[in-house]
């Protein structure tokens, strides 16, 4: 990709960034009785954005729901303002969402193919309608055009998965209601595949004396009531990577691996371990122990001393899960060559390799960050800008998987979010947008990622004593700063939002999102506004 230069011209892969302007043709957002409008929007802050009116929403808060990531210098975000692609219209004024409610936001709301998808539902009176698609097949009746079904977004995904990633297809879905509800079910699915195939090939004997070695019994009252031998535990293995999120709850947190808060007080299994993010090649396989199963029982010491040493049977290792872009841990993206590393040894020792992609889709210029890392994984978890949660994974695995074995209540049964998931992906993925001359959402990324990076050097080298550097790709990034606290209070003062990631320290980082939609325009006001914050940080003394 090049960038050239000049005069007033900025060309990046034959697209003339200056022309955009002219394309700009936006409908007024109007809310009562104040309106914006995409085109023309700045930020403009002309009172205080932390009003004393306000902290009626944070005591409310405080008084009715139980403690989660909220600050007190979170900000108060009033709904019933007009809001177009990252602006928002407040009673201060107008500022810039710079964090996108932490990347669930892909596209402008008001993008044609959602007006036509609240035509839809509006018509045909569904905007309220709950179904349980894990005990009803969902279909539209004859005459209602437009409406997409579950089976729509899951073949959706699944195409566009067999596309990217060729060698490892056809893919499968899971639907449900969030990313964590997505990483379960992919861990449970894992280890239902591991256990499978260790029964496969050693039987029920072998299993018997892997758990009376590790000590644990069988469930009674299972025997007794339907002479079903269920063990009360079962060592299947999850591996992960240190500072990983990858969800708060039971099952997921055992992977989340950021910040102790996410963990203290919470019973941990002992069936997880933990490298390092873009650590060495063979730190994974340093864990596995080759052997088959058998072997390993009959050996002096059996699995506890192998479990002892720190080790992992490779008949035991489930499923490896790893974010080619790190959210929490401090948006650092990992390396290809790493990854890859990764993907041989997986393939070693039959381990499946999970790519969390819950904020990296459609961010960085291709579908899925895998694909542009030139690696194949067995299973892809997605949320946030997917509306819904969806676990993908490779179609082969279903034979491991009984009836039963994991449901939830409203996977795709929401006909809002189901829906909405579909118009997303399906918008992304197809539509080709006339600002854009035509072009798609995945190039309009790829050259706005390398418009961006060209504001993110000017302004380190303008600010090098607040802002060291900069990495991402695409409309995803993540930058390192000096005196973040400041940094982040100062910009929301100034009409810009913004939010931290990683741990605190001298220097820490700081999330960036923009639209798959984003508008040269849009990166312009963002670079005025925050050259403006960093130079008022840097004039003052530090607090």
């Amino acid at each position: 990709m090049v960038l050239v230069d000049t005069k007033s011209r900025v060309v990046i892969d034959g697209y003339d960034l200056g022309a955009e302007t002219g394309r700009l043709r936006f409908d007024d957002v109007v809310v009562g009785d104040m309106r914006l409008n995409r085109g023309s929007a700045r930020v403009d802050v002309t009172s205080t954005m932390n009003s004393a009116r306000l902290e009626q929403a944070r005591n409310a808060h405080d008084q009715s729901i139980f403690p989660t990531t909220v600050s007190p210098e979170s900000p108060v975000l009033e709904l019933g303002y007009p809001q177009c692609g990252p602006f928002v219209r407040c009673e201060a004024g107008v500022y810039f969402d710079a964090y996108l409610g932490v990347a669930q936001k892909l596209l402008d709301e008001h993008h044609p193919a959602f007006q036509k998808m609240l035509q839809v539902l509006a018509q045909n009176q569904l905007f309220l309608r709950r179904e349980i698609n894990t005990d009803d097949y969902l279909s539209s009746r004859p005459g209602v055009e437009g409406l997409r079904t579950p089976q729509d977004l899951a073949s959706l995904l699944d195409a566009e998965a067999a596309r990217a990633f060729p060698r490892k297809s056809p893919f499968k879905c899971f639907l449900s209601n969030s990313g964590s509800e997505a990483t379960e079910a992919a861990i449970k699915l894992a280890q239902r595949v591991k256990h499978g195939r260790l029964l496969e090939r050693y039987g029920s004997q072998v299993e018997a004396e892997l758990m009376r070695q590790l000590g644990i019994p069988v469930v009674e009252f299972f025997r007794r009531k339907e002479g079903t031998i269920l063990y009360d535990d079962y060592p299947m293995f999850v591996l992960a990577c240190e500072n990983a999120f990858h969800g708060r709850t039971l099952g997921a947190l055992q992977t989340t691996f950021s910040k102790s808060v996410h963990k203290m007080g919470v019973s941990t299994p002992r069936w997880h371990r933990h490298i390092p993010f873009n650590g060495q090649p063979e730190d994974l396989a340093r864990l596995i122990d080759d052997r088959p199963l058998p072997r390993i029982l009959e050996a002096d010491g059996g699995i506890c001393e192998v479990i002892a040493s720190g080790r992992i049977p490779r008949d035991l290792a489930a499923l490896f899960l790893v974010e080619p872009f790190q959210g929490e841990g401090g948006y650092r993206l990992a390396d290809a060559a790493w990854l890859k590393s990764l993907r041989r040894t997986c393939d070693q020792f039959e381990i499946l390799l999970l790519a969390d992609e819950i904020q990296s889709f459609g961010r960085t210029g291709t579908t899925f960050l895998m694909e542009q890392m030139g690696v194949e994984p067995d299973i892809v978890t997605l949320a946030k800008a997917c509306v819904v949660g969806i676990t993908l994974a490779r179609a082969e695995l279903t034979r491991y998987l009984p009836h039963g074995w994991h449901a939830n209540t409203w996977g795709g049964g929401k006909i809002f979010d189901n829906f909405f998931a579909c118009t997303t992906i399906d918008t992304f993925l197809n539509y080709r947008d006339p600002v854009f001359e035509g072009r798609g959402y995945r190039d309009n990324v790829r050259i706005k990622g390398e418009y961006l990076r060209s504001h993110f050097a000017w302004l380190r080298d303008r600010h090098s004593d607040v802002f060291v550097d900069f990495s991402g790709l695409g409309c995803m990034f993540g930058i390192t700063v000096r005196r973040r606290e400041e940094i982040i209070e100062t910009s929301w003062r100034r009409g810009l939002k913004l939010l931290p990631c990683g741990q605190k320290g001298e220097e820490s980082r700081i999330r960036l999102l923009f639209l798959a939609d984003v508008l040269t325009r849009e990166i312009d006001e963002f670079a005025r506004v925050f050259d403006q914050v960093l130079a008022e940080v840097e004039s003052a003394p530090p607090r």
